[in-house]
């Protein structure tokens, strides 16, 4: 149950303002989600500013979709009816031309044994991050992890069931391991999945009806969603470090990627989840890390010292020589 609702706004990378809706849950738990114009109509009166450009109408569904339905059935609440009676009664869109996929087979999964860096990351994170406020969970059981593949109709990898028989994720959205982006438990990536699938549903089917793009070129489907990308993690505004099961055939399958609202063009952070691991643990073991932010407030303390960035998805995408989010 809903006990408090408070509105700010907050700029986006450059995109139109977007509100950050604040609701306050009984007994003291407080979820963020992104929300979209016709969405604060319901929970107060419009506001106007000069020179604010309007989102255009798909993002506003996946904003409601996406971000509300995934965040707000993660509290255990239903999307409002105002955010539903918008995505029924959505106007059509023009149809969005589909690129061609280049002819060729991605290369195959990689057999990883992940242990060897799961010690690393104990190690560094027993030393550096204070257990009181960065918590994981206890690990995941063979059952759950046998039902999350049938919800999603995959067989995940080793890898995969042994990072989550190492930890069946974290909860707290602000204080994540993987530089303050949460390890999404089984049953929020599950959710978060299913809100993914169901914006596939709403635009008929068709990935790409937001035009996107990728990196390395042909690596990765420049589609805005594929039933197929798994959230791994999450960064509260419906973006995602996830895993690839249908690569391009300049990619492998398994890889990483950046995949999400805000991510117009697909990135390929590593091409397995061990490698991506190592990647992480590099970084931290060299010292590219801080956990006391330069200006205030911040939603993220811990974060990449190099190079600078608003969050740990454009620094990646900085490190890897990876072009920026949008097209």
């Amino acid at each position: 149950m809903i006990s408090g609702i408070s509105v700010c706004y907050e700029g986006n990378h450059g995109q139109p303002l977007p509100a950050r809706l604040g609701l306050r849950l009984n007994g003291g738990r407080r979820i963020r989600v992104e929300t979209c114009d016709a969405f604060r109509a319901c929970v107060a009166a419009p506001i106007n500013r000069a020179g604010m450009s309007v989102m255009d109408r798909s993002r506003r569904i996946v904003l409601i979709r996406a971000s509300i339905v995934g965040a707000l059935s993660l509290a255990g609440l239903l999307p409002t009816m105002c955010a539903m009676r918008q995505i029924r009664t959505k106007s059509p869109m023009a149809e969005t031309s589909r690129p061609k996929r280049p002819p060729g087979q991605a290369k195959p999964l990689l057999e990883e044994d992940i242990a060897p860096v799961l010690a690393r990351l104990d190690a560094w994170y027993a030393a550096h991050l204070p257990p009181d406020k960065y918590v994981f969970n206890p690990p995941a059981t063979d059952a759950q992890l046998d039902a999350f593949e049938r919800l999603i109709g995959l067989k995940m990898p080793r890898a995969y069931r042994d990072l989550y028989r190492w930890h069946d994720g974290e909860n707290d959205d602000r204080r994540g391991h993987i530089y303050g982006h949460p390890l999404l438990p089984l049953h929020q990536a599950g959710a978060q999945w299913k809100a993914w699938v169901d914006v596939l549903a709403d635009f008929g089917g068709n990935r790409y009806e937001i035009p996107g793009g990728a990196w390395p070129e042909h690596a990765v489907d420049p589609a805005y969603v594929n039933p197929r990308w798994i959230p791994l993690t999450h960064d509260g505004s419906g973006n995602h470090i996830g895993l690839d099961f249908d690569p391009w055939p300049g990619g492998r399958v398994g890889q990483v990627i950046l995949f999400g609202r805000d991510e117009d063009v697909k990135a390929v952070l590593a091409e397995s989840l061990g490698k991506f691991l190592e990647w992480i643990a590099g970084l931290l073991e060299s010292g590219n890390f801080r956990l006391e932010a330069a200006e205030e407030p911040v939603l993220r303390r811990f974060r990449l010292k190099a190079p600078p960035s608003n969050g740990f998805h454009e620094g990646a995408r900085s490190l890897l020589g990876a072009p920026g989010p949008f097209l």
